[in-house]
């Protein structure tokens, strides 16, 4: 008697299981079949890189604590500043820190957004801040900036299968990219030398092009999304590609 009752113990476990098993391969394919996903996310909004086309900022990292035992500033980290009181200060105001590199042809300098802080004590020529959260090398000669909220943006990347006319849209070219390699691939940031003088916006996209010879038609390869716009330039995240990605190819508007 004891057989047919550990049998009926098993049946139903694995009728379970197989239930349980179902229900997952469900939520698999609806997460796999989903539209909509953050294109822009707050990585792209507030710790990507840009070309700086303007002048340089006017606040100044000049000091730190324990700035002899440490080279690079972290989360909770006090570092001070050369702007206080008197420049309209006030405790409490949030900053970006920005990383000032060297120049990109003559577009502006390669500029690195590596953390976001507060004031948390001002002085008359001097303030304190501590650093809320970092998302790349925080320095001592770093620059800040206004901290401006912004809103990540969900889509759907619209792929590169579709041929564009040449002689339709907005044509420019990947001047930079943010490997040491200088070749990219999704997920990845670049800069391209279209900005808001040519209509680009925040959330756009565009299709990359490769050509293999002069005489031979180009190729598409990839998509992007514009996650930054300057006057001249815009950066950009690959949002798909099929090969990888460099200098020079062209992008284009849809």
């Amino acid at each position: 008697m004891r057989k047919p009752f550990f049998f009926l113990i098993i049946s139903v476990g694995l009728i379970f299981l197989g239930t349980g098993l179902a229900q997952e391969n469900q939520i698999e394919k609806a997460k796999i079949f989903q539209e909509d996903y953050p294109l822009i996310t707050e990585s792209d909004l507030y710790c990507s890189i840009y070309l700086l086309d303007g002048a340089l900022p006017g606040i100044k990292i000049i000091g730190a604590e324990r700035q002899e035992e440490k080279v690079l500033l972290n989360d909770g980290d006090k570092f001070y500043i050369d702007k206080g009181k008197v420049d309209g200060l006030e405790i409490g105001q949030v900053f970006l820190v920005i990383g000032v590199g060297p120049k990109i042809m003559d577009y502006g300098n390669l500029t690195s957004r590596t953390g976001r802080a507060r004031i948390i004590g001002l002085e008359e020529n001097r303030g304190t801040v501590r650093i809320d959260k970092t998302c790349g090398q925080v320095l001592l000669g770093n620059d800040l900036i206004p901290f401006e909220e912004k809103e990540g943006m969900l889509g759907k990347d619209e792929g590169y299968a579709q041929e564009l006319d040449e002689n339709q849209g907005t044509m420019g070219s990947l001047i930079f990219i943010d490997t040491e390699l200088h070749i990219a691939g999704t997920g990845q940031w670049a800069i391209i030398d279209m900005g808001s003088d040519r209509g680009v916006h925040i959330g756009q996209q565009m299709t990359i092009f490769k050509r293999v010879k002069i005489g031979v038609p180009r190729e598409a390869i990839g998509s992007l999304v514009v996650i930054d716009v300057q006057k001249r330039t815009s950066t950009v995240k690959l949002l798909s590609c099929r090969d990888a990605v460099e200098v020079g190819f062209q992008v284009q508007t849809r």
